[in-house]
C-alpha cells in the first residue's frame, strides 16, 4: 500500500484547481444554496480530473479503478489482483486503515481543503473480482479521534 501516498497527494492537489477564491462579495452573500452549488462544482471538478488518471496502480496487486461521490462522500473503488488465500484480510485492513488515516488527516492546506470539499468524508472500498473485502471510511471527525 506504499503507492497510496502519490495517489492521495495527486487527488488532494486537485482541490487547488477547483478552488476559486475570486468570488465577488455579492456571490458570497447568496447563501447556503450558493455554497451547496459551489461545493458540488468543486467536488465534480475534483472527481472529473481524478477520473482522467484512472486506473491507477497503487501497488503490485492493487489498482484504483473508480471514483464516485454520494451525498458529499467520496468513494474510491480498488481492485486487488490476488486471491483471498494470498491475503491476511484483517491485517491488510488494519494496516490500510492506519495508512489512509495518516494521509487523510495530514495538516497541509490541500488536505484541509480536500476534507472541506467532502464533509461526509471518504470511503475506500477494496474488492477481489466483484466481492467487497473491506471498506475504510474516514471523516473529518476521524482526525480528532484517537
Amino acid at each position: 500500500m506504499k503507492g497510496l501516498k502519490p495517489v492521495i497527494a495527486i487527488l488532494m492537489s486537485l482541490v487547488l484547481f477547483g478552488c476559486d477564491n475570486s468570488k465577488s462579495d455579492a456571490n458570497k452573500a447568496v447563501g447556503d444554496s450558493s455554497k451547496n452549488t459551489d461545493l458540488s462544482l468543486l467536488q465534480n471538478t475534483i472527481i472529473n480530473e481524478a477520473k482522467k488518471m484512472l486506473p491507477v496502480k497503487i501497488d503490485a496487486k492493487t489498482n484504483l479503478v473508480e471514483i464516485t461521490k454520494d451525498n458529499d462522500l467520496l468513494n474510491y473503488k480498488y481492485i486487488i489482483n490476488a486471491s483471498k488465500d494470498e491475503l491476511s484480510i484483517s491485517d491488510t485492513q488494519k494496516q490500510t486503515a492506519e495508512t489512509l488515516k495518516n494521509l487523510y488527516c495530514g495538516n497541509n492546506p490541500q488536505l484541509k481543503q480536500f476534507r472541506n470539499a467532502f464533509p461526509n468524508g471518504v470511503s475506500h472500498n477494496y474488492y477481489i473480482n466483484d466481492e467487497q473485502l473491506f471498506s475504510v471510511k474516514l471523516t473529518p471527525a476521524s482526525c480528532t479521534a484517537n
